[in-house]
């Protein structure tokens, strides 16, 4: 990974480890909403490439109603190259993991789980003081979350959207 100095402007501003770590600590307090415990450590790594993707983004369905596979099923060029999304952020997903286990945001549990010490308030906070896009994907992160936690166990979510642990 390249020295923040090195970083071409776009890219610094868009994957700003407090930024990417806001959406990650957003997804992560949305699935403790479902399941009252914390992400799986590799679920962790696919919520950027899918909220930062804005044709993927714009197209979440509005709730959690939506089955995931159903959705998938019907959007499936939602999963063309999101394996390559996943593999080229995820050295900004764990800089962002490690910015919010510096911060206090994110907290690693035993088993593998991630989870944070943000209260919803916290993220209603953080979300209204974002504007536009940042917002946009800071607000479908924390309903990715939720979508994550109801759609099962982690190997068949990841399973819907191509990858394996």
């Amino acid at each position: 990974m390249k020295t923040w100095t090195a970083r071409p402007k776009e890219e610094a501003y868009l994957l700003n480890p407090a930024f990417c770590c806001t959406t990650l600590a957003a997804a992560i307090w949305g699935y403790a909403s479902v399941r009252e415990e914390g992400v799986p450590f590799p679920l962790a790594f696919m919520f950027l490439p899918i909220v930062l993707h804005k044709p993927t983004r714009d197209r979440l369905p509005p709730n959690t109603r939506t089955s995931m596979a159903a959705w998938l099923q019907e959007n499936s060029d939602a999963r063309v190259l999101f394996y390559e999304r996943l593999v080229s952020l995820k050295p900004h997903t764990k800089e962002a993991l490690h910015f919010g286990m510096l911060v206090d945001w994110v907290v690693p549990r035993n088993g593998g789980l991630l989870e944070t010490a943000l209260s919803d308030s916290d993220v209603n906070r953080a979300i209204r003081r974002l504007a536009d896009e940042a917002r946009e994907c800071v607000l479908r992160a924390r309903f990715l979350g939720k979508w994550f936690a109801s759609a099962g166990a982690t190997h068949t979510v990841m399973a819907f959207w191509g990858v394996r642990p």
